[in-house]
């Protein structure tokens, strides 16, 4: 069948460094970004979105991120940016479809869960401001699959400056009073949500726990 594509909405996101205190420890997470305005760029070549079962859900070409994640240190880790994510995706069935981040007006985080010192890498985890069904990132793809994507699980890389996601959790929409996405997806299910971006400038995160 024909393949079609369909340029994603850019919205906003947010992405928030705020790490998880060990009982009886500080934690005090540290942002170095050598551009004095905080901004930067990344670039992924593709996101691949499959279900558990491995079935292909959508693909996603070019991907160009442009945010603000600002040089700064602090022991609630709260380092914020603002991110825009234009891309080309193609649904299931070759049909077009799209991808909103940000969606409702609430923003979206990766909060950090921990730092590797020896590989120089954070390990995140997505979450939305507010509910699954009100936040996080959204997908809908004709015909009849339009779900709600949480939970992304991401990891940034100082020494390659590469941010990288792996699964998701995945919560189908009830349309109509019928359950969107049948034969594909089920509620929380984890799937596959594959990418790789190069950030630009080197941003520099680290931690330290005392």
């Amino acid at each position: 069948m024909g393949k079609r594509t369909a340029s994603m909405l850019a919205l906003a996101s947010v992405l928030v460094v705020g790490a998880q205190v060990p009982a009886m420890a500080a934690t005090t997470w540290k942002v170095v970004n050598p551009n004095a305005d905080g901004s930067f760029a990344a670039v992924a070549p593709s996101l691949t979105v499959k279900n558990a079962a491995g079935r292909s859900l959508f693909d996603c070409t070019n991907f160009d991120v442009k945010g603000s994640l600002p040089s700064g240190s602090s022991p609630a880790g709260n380092f914020m940016a603002n991110v825009t994510m234009p891309t080309n995706c193609t649904g299931h069935d070759g049909g077009q479809g799209y991808v909103l981040v940000g969606t409702s007006m609430v923003p979206n985080h990766l909060a950090a869960q921990s730092f590797n010192a020896s590989t120089g890498t954070t390990t995140f985890i997505h979450r939305s401001g507010g509910t699954v069904y009100s936040g996080g990132v959204f997908a809908a793809f004709a015909p009849g699959c339009s779900f709600f994507v949480t939970s992304i699980a991401t990891t940034y890389t100082n020494a390659t400056s590469t941010l990288k996601s792996t699964t998701a959790k995945a919560y189908p929409l009830n349309e109509g009073g019928s359950i969107s996405c049948a034969g594909l997806l089920t509620a929380g299910e984890t799937i596959t949500f594959a990418a790789e971006y190069k950030v630009a400038p080197a941003i520099k995160i680290t931690a330290t726990t005392t």
